[in-house]
């Protein structure tokens, strides 16, 4: 079994509607042999790829699909919080993301504080956008990691999830955080073709495999669909020098133990 964690609907403006979107991308994922996907939507109405009401609207009726929920702290009125407390109390949501770096913000920011309660409240992991911007290094000063141990050291009930291993800088994000139980990562975009430029395939991989050896149970398989390649990921997941119960792990179980994915 394979579970991505980490997936968007395609951006790609060419396809007229977001059911169009929807086809494609559930044939991709068939594709690459996944059998079920937490999708992430924007968190701008009207998006391209929608936002959390065209999401859960989409893919209401397919049982393979989860959903995560999404906020802008910098626009996003109160009745968002309303929105996702709901959707976590039905358990329409699995889990929350975070955009520090695409918004100018910190992970740790005062008004982040409900959702982080949220979080706790519901058992559900916040998933944080970590690392460079395609072709932009400087927007990582607002997802730095010391900011999430800041979170994680106060909220110690709190799942976190880093997504990107805050590329190129991946050393400095493990020793960081390798310490805090409730960390977790997902190997989205770490197979990119300019995320291994920049960083190192051998590095990622090495980085990767000494999460593993702290906790197999830290690392979950993403891909970031549709920007990268799910089927490079799969590729850098089985290169890793582990076990298959490991791979196991990484590719499906323990996104069904962080996430309370059932499968009813």
């Amino acid at each position: 079994m394979k579970i991505d964690c980490h997936l968007h609907l395609p951006f790609n403006e060419v396809l007229d509607s977001l059911e169009q979107k929807k086809a494609v991308f559930m044939d991709d994922l068939k594709r690459n042999s996944i059998d079920y996907a937490i999708i992430i939507p924007d968190h701008t109405t009207g998006s391209v790829i929608g936002d959390l009401d065209d999401v859960l609207a989409l893919f209401r009726h397919e049982p393979q699909i989860f959903v995560m929920g999404t906020l802008n702290i910098l626009e996003d009125s109160n009745d968002i919080y309303l929105k996702l407390d709901k959707h976590l109390k039905n358990k329409e949501i699995k889990a929350i993301k975070i955009y520090p770096g695409h918004d100018p913000h910190y992970p740790d920011d005062k008004r982040l504080t409900r959702v982080f309660q949220m979080c706790v409240r519901y058992n559900a992991p916040l998933v944080i956008h970590t690392g460079w911007n395609s072709g932009n290094p400087y927007v990582a000063k607002f997802n730095d990691p010391k900011y999430i141990v800041n979170i994680a050291k106060k909220y110690t009930n709190l799942k976190i999830v880093i997504s990107h291993y805050f590329w190129p800088e991946i050393e400095y994000c493990y020793e960081m955080t390798k310490n805090f139980d409730n960390i977790y990562f997902d190997t989205s975009a770490l197979a990119d073709e300019e995320v291994e430029t920049e960083t190192g395939k051998e590095r990622i991989k090495f980085i990767l495999e000494k999460t593993i050896a702290i906790n197999p149970n830290k690392l979950l398989f993403g891909s970031d669909y549709s920007m990268c390649d799910i089927s490079r990921h799969i590729s850098l997941v089985e290169s890793l020098r582990v076990d298959e119960e490991t791979k196991e792990r990484i590719f499906y179980k323990n996104a069904i133990e962080l996430f309370n994915l059932n499968f009813d």
